[in-house]
């Protein structure tokens, strides 16, 4: 009876051995898209600052060649 109990316990565990497989292939599928997710959501906002930072520059320039052409205008 005894071999009988290992042999049950042991069918069970190769019956369990796909699932298991399973499971962590799953497991580690979803870490791989949540590092994916990280790193976009940081490249994204990365890029918000620059768009920030070059909205700043471009309205600065605007604002120095709007005092230019207010100072040719003066001179004609």
């Amino acid at each position: 009876m005894s071999s009988l109990g290992i042999a049950s316990i042991l069918g069970l565990l190769v019956s369990l051995i796909p699932v298991i497989i399973f499971i962590v292939v799953i497991f580690f599928i979803v870490k791989t898209v949540k590092g994916f997710e990280k790193r976009a959501d940081e490249k994204l906002a990365l890029e918000r600052e620059q768009n920030a930072i070059l909205q700043r520059k471009l309205n600065e320039l605007d604002g120095r060649v709007s005092v230019i052409e207010n100072v040719l205008k003066e001179v004609e």
